[in-house]
């Protein structure tokens, strides 16, 4: 994995709360709730994946869509965590710092998105203003050939 991803604040706070996740998960582990463990853990290790799979993607569209992917298994997390909280399988201290961090990723992958949708409308606008200005400007030249055809009507003698 390169050392970009490393560096966004938001890919360390996802692949910190997956491990916070799994050590706070792991003691409680038995066979009759191992898949709620399992969904916890597979869940909260799917957020980092989609955020350095964004991170990889060449596009804007396709960064917005992986970090997308990241917010909705965040919300899955935040789901399974409320689900073992309530069964009595985390403690009430650990559910509450995992669901601090879960908020604080969930407000910074909220800010790669709107980053991205500011991008990709300016992008959209770009072209958009470039089809504008030609359209003006053959608008401007037919109007200034059709004015030079009537002063050359008006010139020829014939």
């Amino acid at each position: 994995m390169s050392s970009g991803v490393r560096e966004l604040r938001v890919w360390q706070e996802s692949v910190a709360l997956a491990g916070d996740v799994i050590r706070a998960v792991r003691p409680g582990v038995r066979r009759e709730t191992r898949v709620v463990s399992d969904a916890l853990m597979e869940t909260a290790l799917a957020v980092g994946a989609h955020i350095a799979d964004g991170y990889a993607r060449p596009t804007g569209r396709e960064q917005r869509d992986s970090y997308l992917a990241a917010k909705r298994a965040l919300l899955r997390l935040e789901s399974h965590l409320a689900v073992a909280r309530h069964a009595d399988l985390m403690p009430a201290g650990a559910y509450t710092e995992l669901s601090a961090r879960s908020s604080l990723a969930s407000r910074l992958l909220t800010g790669y998105v709107v980053y991205l949708d500011r991008q990709i409308a300016e992008e959209a606008e770009r072209p958009a203003a470039g089809h504008r200005a030609v359209r003006a400007a053959a608008a401007a030249d037919a109007s200034s050939n059709s004015a030079s055809a009537t002063l050359g009507s008006a010139d020829d003698p014939a």
